[in-house]
């Protein structure tokens, strides 16, 4: 039985190399687009903005006595 046995444990190794293999790619990818992603942010900042008006608040809780 143990030679029956052994092409199916050899098949089941090398499907998770495999999957091993595949999974380690599409991190290595994923991490590249972010390093892309990182590189053009440094590159072409956002220009800066105005601050935005706040008109002052009409609750009383903010007045004094």
């Amino acid at each position: 039985m143990a030679t029956t046995e052994t092409p199916h444990i050899v098949g089941y190794v090398l499907s998770l190399l495999l999957l091993i293999l595949l999974i380690s790619f599409q991190v290595k990818v994923a991490e590249a687009k972010r390093h892309l992603r990182q590189e053009r942010l440094l590159e072409s900042p956002l220009p800066p903005t105005a601050p935005m008006y706040l008109p002052p608040s009409k609750s009383r809780r903010g007045r004094g006595p």
